[in-house]
């Protein structure tokens, strides 16, 4: 996946930020990886393209970035919290429990669930996460294909 550069830049400009190189490193890093990648792995790749670049600015450009809707936070058994460009302004994800390919779905009328969930808490709600995990159908086949 890749971000849109210039709705990424005018996203900061509203924020009174500029897309410096050191966050353009950022995005770069995450739009580069074959799967999700916690703040630490970020600032490993980013920094082969911008040595200077600092821990804080990574996880506030990471920050800024889930905050406008282009990343999503997916989180696994290995790592709490880890990071994948975002394609609709509102999705979810799907990762594969054997090889960590995260894909993103954007369905998901959860009516029943969050009403459901009010009625029972009291709470007015106004927000879900939703990810879910399984086989991608690479490593499904993989399993099924007779292998070792």
């Amino acid at each position: 996946m890749s971000f849109d550069t210039a709705q990424v830049s005018a996203e900061f400009s509203a924020r009174g930020l500029r897309l410096t190189r050191q966050r353009r490193a950022v995005l770069d890093a995450i739009a580069a990886a074959p799967s999700s990648l916690s703040a630490l792995q970020v600032y490993d790749a980013a920094r082969e393209q911008c040595p200077e670049l600092g821990l804080t600015t990574v996880y506030r450009t990471l920050e800024v970035l889930a905050e406008i809707g282009a990343l999503r936070r997916v989180h696994g058994p290995d790592h709490c919290e880890s990071f994948v460009p975002a394609s609709a302004a509102h999705g979810h994800t799907v990762v594969c429990s054997a090889c960590g390919r995260v894909t993103e779905f954007t369905a998901c009328d959860m009516r029943g669930i969050t009403d459901a969930a009010a009625r029972e808490t009291g709470y007015r709600i106004t927000d879900h996460f939703l990810q879910l995990g399984g086989l991608c159908a690479a490593c499904s086949a993989g399993q099924n294909g007779g292998g070792a």
